[in-house]
């Protein structure tokens, strides 16, 4: 499964000049978020990213022994915090044939990239539920033209903004190319920040559920427009699973990144 993190650079480009963005950034579940927005600034409003943010990792995170996940993983019932997340996963697990599997904590472990253990891993969708949780306190403080991003997560409210995307680029920082949003997310997958050197490529944080083991392929990502940020995040990890000859599922944009 997948620990997002590609930097998106927020370029912050403003379709109205006379519009100022104001920015807050922190730190939460194991990396870093940005807040860009226009118009008034709320009281409160990183108090309500905080918060939230700190809610959902006491939910989801794999790495806390006191998680909602990790008591589940050892028997306990889910929260219906969790519950709430586990139905979106399933869901997109049956859509994408399986190239979507929540289901392999113990072999993520084993390859290197994850706590170990035995049960589910919810990294590849939990941060994009709390990004569109955060979009969600935005609005109710009153906040609608935003873009906000947690380690690679892009969820933009009203207006339009302008992000970056990194190249896939294992030995450099080095902006490819970038997308315009509104009202929309986008997540990012590849395997050039995660990674072990493997004959014909890299081996990634990624598994292939098909042979529950690292994909192996040059260094390359694919990003995924969508809706709400916790489809956008499940579906980058299917389709860099399935590879970029792998049709795009309606309603998604898509876009491959190659080292080039």
């Amino acid at each position: 499964m997948k620990s997002l993190f590609l930097l998106f650079a927020l370029l912050m480009v403003s379709c109205n000049p006379p519009n100022v963005e104001k920015i807050l950034t922190g730190e939460a579940m194991g990396t870093t978020w940005k807040l860009a927005w226009r118009g008034a600034t709320s009281p409160g409003m990183k108090q309500a990213v905080t918060d939230t943010l700190k809610k959902w990792e006491d939910v989801l995170s794999q790495w806390q022994p006191e998680s909602d996940l990790s008591r589940f993983n050892r028997g306990e019932s889910a929260t219906p915090e969790l519950q709430r997340v586990i139905d979106l996963a399933v869901g997109i697990r049956v859509a994408s044939g399986g190239a979507f599997d929540h289901c392999m904590l113990k072999e993520t472990g084993e390859a290197g990239f994850g706590p170990g253990g035995d049960g589910i891993d919810l990294s590849a969708i939990g941060k994009g539920f709390a990004v569109d949780r955060v979009g969600e306190a935005l609005r109710e403080l009153g906040v609608n033209d935003f873009v906000f991003e947690l380690g690679g997560e892009v969820l933009a409210g009203d207006g339009e903004w302008e992000v970056a995307i990194e190249k896939p680029d294992p030995a450099a920082t080095v902006i490819s190319h970038s997308i315009k949003l509104r009202n929309q997310a986008l997540a990012t997958s590849g395997n050039y920040r995660q990674f072990k050197p493997a004959p014909g490529g890299l081996a990634s944080h990624i598994l292939d559920p098909r042979i529950r083991k690292p994909i192996v392929r040059p260094p390359s990502s694919v990003s995924v427009m969508a809706a709400d940020c916790a489809t956008a995040d499940a579906w980058a990890t299917a389709l860099f699973v399935l590879g970029p000859d792998a049709p795009p599922p309606p309603g998604l944009g898509v876009r491959w990144n190659a080292d080039k």
